[in-house]
């Protein structure tokens, strides 16, 4: 009998996630770092600064991140959290599309997907027009289109026949029946949007969404709490504000890993990793309605309103 042979798969897959999760943190606690190193005049990168990042990052992040996030289970609560958007969603922070994948078949009646770096834009809108979600709007789209080519010409001639009959022309909205009224009734499932945006100050009016987004967006904003404002103002009353965040851990030990490695993590992804996320969704006036914290209190999954 074999080593590994002794154990069961669900032991050796949790083993191998420990073993990961063990590598990673001692990788990036005692390892040197080209990265470790403040701007010239001894501060964290600007925001225009970390902006150029986002777009350099954005043609590999997905190959770089992917296996990182199926290990740790973050597909999975990605998919969790999507699940329950519903009505006009606004996402904010939507990078790459990572989480394109997880809108269901008319889940939503409109999804906005928004993020301030143009890179992430160029391909944050490849990846939804190559997916489900993506190629069922572009099918719809194009069958309303249809519909309203097929409703002009029902009209015209009804109003040509009309004319012959010596119908006056004003009585022919009244005789156009039900399958020509109008182009699309029913038709079109999700609408999808894009909007490059600065999400501390998002162009949209007050109480715009039924669902507002964001997966791992707050540890990229200059200002946090100002950007969960704007969330709290386009979302309706009774809509929900769901967010997956990276954050400070409560676990000593992990908490000085990621103190030390900031300045690393900032120059490298843009991404101040170790925020206190409670606080600043409190601080934002909002009302939490469900947290829970997972990868030794890094990762919180938050519904508030």
């Amino acid at each position: 009998m074999s080593f590994l042979s002794r154990f069961s798969r669900t032991q050796l897959i949790i083993g191998g996630l420990l073993t990961y999760a063990t590598g990673v943190s001692a990788a990036l606690t005692f390892l040197p770092s080209s990265s470790d190193k403040k701007d010239a005049n001894g501060s964290f990168p600007s925001e225009s600064a970390r902006q150029s990042t986002f777009d350099s990052l954005a043609p590999g992040y997905d190959k770089e991140v992917g296996m990182h996030e199926y290990l740790l289970g973050i597909q999975r609560r990605r998919k969790r959290l999507v699940a329950q958007a519903t009505g006009r969603v606004l996402e904010i922070a939507s990078g790459t599309g990572r989480n394109v994948d997880y809108y269901q078949k008319g889940c939503c009646d409109e999804i906005v997907f928004s993020d301030f770096s143009e890179g992430m834009m160029k391909v944050l809108r490849e990846k939804v027009e190559a997916s489900d979600l993506g190629k069922r709007w572009d099918y719809q789209k194009r069958r309303a289109q249809q519909l309203e080519l097929e409703r002009i010409a029902h009209h015209s001639t009804r109003q040509v026949q009309a004319q012959g009959q010596g119908v006056p022309p004003g009585a022919v909205e009244g005789m156009i029946d039900g399958s020509g009224s109008t182009a699309g009734d029913g038709v079109v499932e999700t609408e999808i949007r894009f909007k490059t945006m600065n999400a501390a100050a998002i162009p949209y009016p007050n109480q715009s969404f039924d669902t507002v987004i964001d997966t791992f967006g707050l540890c990229s904003f200059e200002d946090p709490v100002q950007v969960l404002r704007e969330m709290k103002r386009v979302l309706k009353p009774g809509g929900k504000l769901l967010l997956l965040e990276h954050g400070n851990s409560h676990w000593g030990f992990m908490k000085d890993m990621q103190a030390k490695q900031l300045d690393r993590h900032v120059h490298k992804y843009g991404c101040y990793w170790n925020r206190e996320i409670g606080e600043l969704v409190r601080e934002a006036g909002l009302k939490v309605v469900e947290q829970e914290r997972s990868q030794l209190g890094t990762v919180f999954f938050i519904i508030a309103e």
